[in-house]
C-alpha cells in the first residue's frame, strides 16, 4: 500500500472517531485548537520522518516520444520536488520529447491526425519526491521538446526549481502552476503570440522576453513582490504594454496571479 494512503487513512479515521465521540459526549472547551494543533505536528513529523522510512531506489528514467508526423502537440507535467528543465531539441530532432527523468515517470501518449497529447507525471508511487525519498537531491527531469512544431505546454509543479528556455520553440500556450518554488522561464522568440498564464503561491518567478518580442502584462498579486521593466513594458491602465504591440509579428500576452513572493518581468 502507498505510505500517503496509509497516511491520509489513519487522518480520516480519527477525524471520523472523533466526530463519533462528539455525538455521545460534550467535548472539553478548547478542545479543537489543540487537536489542530496536534494535526499540524503529526504533519510536520511525516514530511521529515516519512521519506527516510519510505525511501525509493532511484531511477535514470530515459524519455524518448517520436514525432511520427505530428505538427502540433499538448504536453502536460505534474512535477512534484526537485529540479525540472525543459528546453528545444537539436534542430530537425525526429522526437517530440526527449530527455531523462530521474526519480522516474509515467508518461501517457495519445495520437490524433497530426496532433498528439503527451502527459508526464511524478510516477504514482512517489509521495512528493522531496530529496531523501528519492535519492539526495529529490526529482531531477532534464526534457527538450521539438522546435519545428506548435506547441501548448501545461505545468502544474510543487516545490521546485523550475527553468523553461522556451526561446527558439514554437509554444502557443504556456500555463504554469506553482507553489513555492523558484521559476525562471524565457519565452519564444519566434512563435507569433504565446498566451501565457502564471499561478504561483509562495514562489520566485522570473520570465524574460528575448529582444524584439512584444508584451501585454497584467498582474494580481497577494503580497508579492513586483518589478516590471517599465522602460520597455510601459504602464498602460492596469497593466503594462510595450507600444505598438498589436502590430508585432511576435509578442505575448502575459497573465500572472501571485500570492506572496517576487515576480520580475523584463
Amino acid at each position: 500500500m502507498r505510505r500517503d494512503g496509509v497516511f491520509w487513512g489513519i487522518v480520516v479515521v480519527l477525524a471520523g472517531l472523533i466526530l463519533l465521540v462528539q455525538q455521545f459526549y460534550v467535548l472539553p472547551s478548547g478542545f479543537w485548537p489543540v487537536f489542530w494543533s496536534s494535526v499540524l505536528i503529526l504533519l510536520g513529523v511525516w514530511f521529515l520522518l516519512g521519506p527516510a522510512l519510505f525511501r525509493r531506489e532511484v531511477k535514470d528514467t530515459p524519455v524518448s516520444v517520436p514525432l511520427e508526423g505530428a505538427a502540433e502537440a499538448d504536453v502536460r507535467i505534474r512535477y512534484g520536488a526537485g529540479a525540472l528543465q525543459i528546453g528545444a531539441l537539436a534542430a530537425g530532432s525526429s522526437d517530440l520529447v526527449s530527455g531523462t527523468c530521474i526519480g522516474g515517470v509515467d508518461l501517457e501518449v495519445n495520437r490524433g491526425q497530426q496532433r498528439v497529447k503527451v502527459r508526464l507525471h511524478t510516477p504514482h508511487d512517489v509521495f512528493w519526491g522531496f530529496p531523501g525519498e528519492i535519492g539526495p537531491y529529490g526529482l531531477a527531469w532534464n526534457l527538450g521538446l521539438n522546435r519545428g512544431i506548435l506547441l501548448r505546454l501545461k505545468l502544474d509543479v510543487g516545490a521546485s526549481e523550475t527553468v523553461l528556455e522556451l526561446a527558439d520553440l514554437m509554444v502557443r500556450e504556456l500555463d504554469v502552476k506553482t507553489g513555492a518554488s523558484a521559476t525562471r522561464v524565457t519565452l519564444p522568440a519566434a512563435a507569433g503570440l504565446t498566451r501565457v498564464e502564471i499561478h504561483s503561491g509562495a514562489a520566485s518567478v522570473n520570465l524574460r522576453l528575448p529582444e524584439g518580442v512584444a508584451g501585454r502584462i497584467h498582474v494580481e498579486s497577494g503580497l508579492a513582490g513586483i518589478n516590471v521593466d517599465t522602460s520597455r513594458f510601459p504602464q498602460v491602465g492596469g497593466g503594462y504594454e510595450t507600444p505598438g504591440f498589436d502590430a508585432a509579428v511576435n509578442k505575448a500576452e502575459i497573465s500572472v496571479k501571485t500570492g506572496v513572493g517576487s515576480i520580475d518581468i523584463r
